[in-house]
């Protein structure tokens, strides 16, 4: 199943606002547009915790702060042949200690992937010699004569 927006905090207090003022649960739920379970929910919140607020949850808090992530992102971009090592150093240096791990998760979660160069073979003299030649050739072709290339 899809994840959904969280219910705003007027939502969630007019909830229950209605369920103190004696309303049913399925009554709120038609009334606001809002699932019978959902009510549900925020109501059984409301009375363990007495209030609608989003609670702390689990979970070890990032190491890395948006900014950096933006940071990262631009460093990437910028220059494509950056290596994780070099990110984990610059980070190291401002002060930041993570692991090449941590920057491939954040950049996967910024929508870049890592990737090699294709290998290619190394022009031998011969190639390099007749690539010379078309192009003393052409050097003073008119651009009209360019613009049929494909």
């Amino acid at each position: 199943m899809a994840k959904t927006k969280e219910l705003s905090k007027d939502t969630r207090n007019k909830i229950v606002d209605l369920h103190q003022a004696g309303k049913t649960e399925s009554a709120i739920g038609k009334q606001l547009g809002v699932k019978k379970s959902t009510v549900g929910a925020i109501i059984r919140k409301w009375k363990t915790y007495k209030t609608t607020d989003n609670l702390p949850r689990s979970g070890a808090p990032r190491k890395i702060s948006p900014r950096v992530v933006k940071m990262i992102t631009r460093t990437v971009s910028k220059h494509p042949r950056t290596t994780r090592g070099d990110l984990v150093n610059d980070l190291q240096r401002a002060g930041t200690k993570v692991t090449k791990a941590t920057i491939s998760n954040t950049l996967r979660r910024q929508g870049l992937k890592s990737c090699s160069a294709r290998r290619v073979p190394l022009l031998k003299p011969v190639h390099v010699q007749a690539h010379l030649k078309f192009a003393r050739e052409h050097l003073d072709d008119p651009e009209e004569d360019w613009e049929n290339v494909i």
